[in-house]
């Protein structure tokens, strides 16, 4: 009695791109930005210092410190990110607001360095609540003592535009950093996929190619000495079987293969015979099947046959193919479980990756002991689903 399968599942293996195509260049872009906003912002806090004149060493103190706020966020921050944040915060304050005392709002713009430091490092709740007094600061220190209140809204202002550029610049490089992190990570999963799509079809393929050489070579080998004409008819079937096995290998290394029904169970048949295992083999409904459903079907019948010849006694094997009520249907039975060494056919790796292919079908894959030492192996796929 036919076990039919049930509760086929939805599913979609499309699998699109995350990514669209990058222009080349724009992590060097990117990190080229980030080196001429610090720098640019450094200039904004010197220059107005040299230009309100004063000693030579209290000019080129302030060059100093601008040499350093710019060149250590591009050190600290260079990917959007620091290891030590809570130091390089302080040497940031410290830079920014210390020549606050002798330069005066002079060196407002260079708050922006520890206001942006923040935004980068800290939530933004709690990088907003830092970040704004701070520039508030700058603003109240370029105002103070006098009654310019528009100058300290502009040192302010300048501060926070300085922070949000800083910000901005350095999350895009730190996004830029796990975009090529991921990419990376895409292309591993890729190489991985593929090995594993190799190693899938070259077991599927080749297994029952080289059981079926492998068997001819035997029987070929026995009919030598006694019936060499025979042995010879024996010998160019096994040419034309290895031949089909240089032509597997050839579609596995193009990644692409496709399987003729009429001509796997013809070859099952050949193989089985070969064996000395009697044969009933019937087809029906299954010329205008989907080409992957075929595919999937003879890779089946393949690797159904291969495990009876390989892992059971049996004595005979009848299988089968159709299409009905919607769904195309491959059956194996054979009496030779009690005989298998190894589990029967559900040993091995071959029916994993069987049972990946079907999965991605939308079908089943079953499996049935017979008290009386038969096997049972069934696939069912729904027409329904047109994977090309």
């Amino acid at each position: 009695m036919r076990i039919r399968g049930a509760g086929f599942r939805g599913r979609d293996d499309g699998q699109a791109s995350p990514f669209k195509r990058e222009r080349p260049g724009i992590r060097a872009l990117v990190l080229g930005a980030q080196a001429a906003g610090a720098v640019g912002v450094a200039l904004l806090a010197f220059l107005p210092v040299l230009a309100a004149g004063g000693s030579w060493l209290a000019r080129l103190a302030a060059l100093a410190c601008a040499v350093a706020l710019s060149g250590g966020h591009l050190i600290w921050f260079a990917y959007g990110s620091v290891v030590r944040p809570a130091l390089v915060l302080v040497v940031q304050a410290a830079l920014g607001f210390g020549p606050m005392l002798p330069f005066g709002g002079s060196w407002s713009t260079a708050i922006g360095f520890f206001a942006g430091g923040l935004l980068l490092v800290y939530p933004p709740a709690k990088a907003v609540a830092g970040a704004l007094p701070a520039c508030v600061v700058a603003g109240v220190v370029t105002a103070w003592p006098g009654p310019a209140v528009e100058t300290g809204v502009a040192a302010a202002v300048t501060a926070g535009v300085a922070a949000l550029t800083l910000f901005g610049l350095g999350t895009a490089a730190r996004l830029v950093d796990e975009r090529d992190d991921e990419v990376r990570e895409l292309k591993r999963q890729s190489v991985t996929e593929e090995r594993k799509r190799f190693s899938r079809d070259l077991h599927d393929l080749l297994g029952l190619s080289l059981s079926a050489i492998t068997l001819k070579g035997e029987l070929v080998d026995r009919l030598l000495a006694d019936r060499p004409a025979q042995a010879r008819e024996e010998l160019a079937e096994l040419l034309v079987m290895s031949r089909r096995a240089l032509a597997d290998v050839r579609t596995i290394a193009a990644g692409y293969r496709q399987l003729s029904l009429e001509e796997e169970c013809r070859a099952a048949a050949d193989v089985l015979s070969a064996a000395g295992t009697r044969v009933t083999v019937a087809r029906s409904g299954v010329d205008d099947l989907p080409p992957r459903v075929a595919t999937t079907l003879g890779t089946a019948l393949r690797e159904g046959v291969t495990n009876v010849v390989r892992h059971s006694t049996a004595s005979w094997c009848a299988f089968s193919v159709s299409a009905e009520d919607g769904t195309a249907w491959l059956e194996i039975v054979n009496d030779g479980a009690a005989g298998a060494p190894d589990g029967g056919v559900d040993s091995g790796s071959g029916l994993r990756n069987l049972r990946d292919r079907v999965d991605g079908l939308n079908g089943t894959l079953t499996t049935e002991a017979g008290p009386d030492g038969t096997h049972r192996l069934l696939v069912a796929i729904p027409l329904g689903h047109r994977a090309s």
